[in-house]
């Protein structure tokens, strides 16, 4: 089974060679956008609307992938030998995804077993879901172009035998779901209505009050881009429409 993941001392340090520009650019981009940054303009509430929907869709996975076992979906995938089970052992597996950010370019696939649900498709929805959302109305023909991406996407994965179909199909349910309920429930709270709705007895609806407490209603959220003053006028109120 090794044979099936040659590695060659290329493969491994290349990633480490671009580590030191990588670190480099991200530190040069933010000296730069410092002065930059606004200082008079609230909190976007759509970042941790989004942030909650993704974290509440993967602690659903992470919730299916320990009690939801099938057999990985290809003979050739590769499956480091299991070990004794201990503390240390599953904290150094941790620690090996975790430094990686769960690219396996930079690490060799070693893991198996994380299969229903789909994280790939998670995430897939999830970005759509928030672009058709908050994006600038004008862009709205973005969101075809993305769903035809996502379904491409979301093939390759099967053809490359990396999920099951009902991996997929269990990802797409979650991530709408979860989304469009914390969005249905946001604009029943603006509205004073939350305990009306139906949805308001899911048991993570507590935390749409917190989270929505001092912030505008969706769909009041103004979906327009400040473009730099250094754009032309007549441009910068076309793109903003």
């Amino acid at each position: 089974m090794v044979d099936l993941l040659p590695q060659t001392n290329k493969d491994v340090d290349n990633p480490k060679r671009y580590e030191g520009l990588a670190w480099f650019l991200n530190e040069l981009a933010l000296a730069w956008i410092h002065d930059r940054v606004p200082r008079d303009v609230q909190p976007l509430p759509d970042i941790w609307r989004v942030f909650f929907c993704a974290a509440l869709a993967y602690l659903f996975r992470a919730l299916c992938i320990t009690v939801i076992q099938v057999p990985v979906p290809s003979v050739n995938t590769y499956c480091a030998p299991q070990g004794d089970g201990s503390f240390f052992s599953l904290m150094g597996r941790v620690k090996k995804i975790f430094w990686s950010a769960g690219i396996e370019q930079l690490r060799p696939r070693e893991l198996c077993g994380d299969l229903i649900v789909s994280g790939h498709t998670l995430t897939l929805m999830t970005t759509i879901l928030t672009f058709k959302q908050y994006a600038p109305k004008r862009f709205n023909y973005f969101g075809y172009f993305y769903n035809v991406l996502a379904v491409v996407a979301l093939i390759s994965i099967m053809l490359a035998r990396k999920h099951y179909s009902i991996d997929i199909i269990f990802g797409y349910f979650v991530a709408t779901r979860i989304f469009w309920t914390y969005h249905s429930l946001a604009n029943s709270f603006h509205q004073g209505e939350l305990d009306r709705n139906p949805l308001s007895q899911s048991w993570w609806s507590f935390i749409v009050k917190y989270f929505e407490s001092d912030a505008p209603p969706p769909h009041l959220f103004l979906n327009v881009l400040e473009w730099p003053s250094s754009c032309p006028s007549k441009l910068r109120w076309h793109l903003s429409m």
